[in-house]
């Protein structure tokens, strides 16, 4: 799927209300997203729209006074932050789509092959949340999961899509075969027990806790549909093990005992039944494989 970025007047539409210091911090997270977005060229685009350069940026200045006066405009705004936002503007594409037909066209507009993003600083009012990269919330990775939620196609796709939003994951190839016996009807519950997986499973392995306990503990704080848990049985320890390469091109196996339970597909509450077979495999991670990302070994039917 390509995904159409766009960067329009109502994208700045809040900056009178920020600091300088939340301004500067927004443009070092759109910059990093920007790289991303860079990084997957072929499938993400970014286009502006030349009427911001006459809206109110910082301090009562407009855009066009910060990127073509640069040594003016760094009494105002570090060089980095002006270096970043320049080139995010310079290398992306022009566009004549105004505002609202952006909003009102482009936005609702979307399907298995395109789907349209608007940037901006802060919510912007009567845009679907989903619509928007909100800049300072890791928007770009909110918004590309959203829509693999939506449109995750096959297996295959899924999961060479996964390695792009959930970059402190390195998921088991197998993955793509096994993920598609459950993927027809829980996609978005798969994306919503990852996105948990990626951003939130670190800040439960508290030196406190053993390992049961940083499994309940990232359970709770991420409202999983239930508590992730270990293997109940040692002798399936085979059944549960995945061959990855380490550091030294070696083939190393790693038992990923740990796995959450998808108890619920993506019709619920509207469908409640409740299922203990659709499970997520993984492992927190070896320093010697994928530089330490943490791992998932199989999504799929219970092992």
């Amino acid at each position: 799927m390509v995904a159409e970025f766009y960067i329009i007047p109502d994208s700045f539409a809040n900056n009178p209300q920020f600091s300088r210091e939340q301004i500067e911090s927004k443009i070092k997270s759109l910059a990093i997203d920007f790289r991303e977005i860079k990084k997957y060229k072929d499938s993400n685009r970014l286009f502006v729209h030349s009427d911001i350069y006459n809206v109110e940026f910082i301090e009562g200045l407009t855009l066009g006074y910060i990127l073509f006066d640069p040594q003016r405009a760094k009494q105002h705004i570090d060089r980095d932050v002006f270096n970043a936002l320049n080139k995010i503007i310079i290398e992306s594409q022009s566009t004549t789509h105004t505002s609202q037909e952006v909003i009102e066209v482009l936005l609702p507009e979307h399907s298995d092959e395109i789907c349209h993003g608007l940037i901006a600083f802060q919510k912007v009012d009567g845009v679907d949340e989903s619509f928007q990269l909100i800049y300072g919330i890791d928007g770009w990775y909110i918004f590309r999961r959203y829509f693999l939620g939506l449109y995750p196609k096959n297996g295959i796709y899924f999961i060479n899509e996964c390695t792009k939003y959930f970059p402190k994951i390195f998921f088991h190839e197998q993955n793509k075969q096994s993920i598609s016996r459950i993927l027809d009807n829980c996609p978005k519950k798969i994306i919503y027990h990852l996105a948990a997986f990626n951003d939130k499973f670190r800040e439960s392995q508290l030196p406190q806790f053993n390992r049961t306990q940083v499994l309940e503990h990232f359970s709770r704080n991420t409202d999983l549909d239930a508590i992730a848990s270990l293997e109940g049985d040692a002798g399936r320890k085979d059944a549960l093990s995945f061959s990855f390469i380490n550091k030294d091109n070696q083939s190393e196996q790693v038992c990923c005992e740990p796995h959450m339970k998808l108890c619920y597909n993506d019709n619920y509450p509207g469908d409640n039944s409740y299922s203990n077979d659709r499970r997520i495999y993984f492992h927190e991670g070896k320093a010697n494989i994928q530089n330490g990302k943490l791992l998932v070994g199989h999504i799929g039917v219970h092992l």
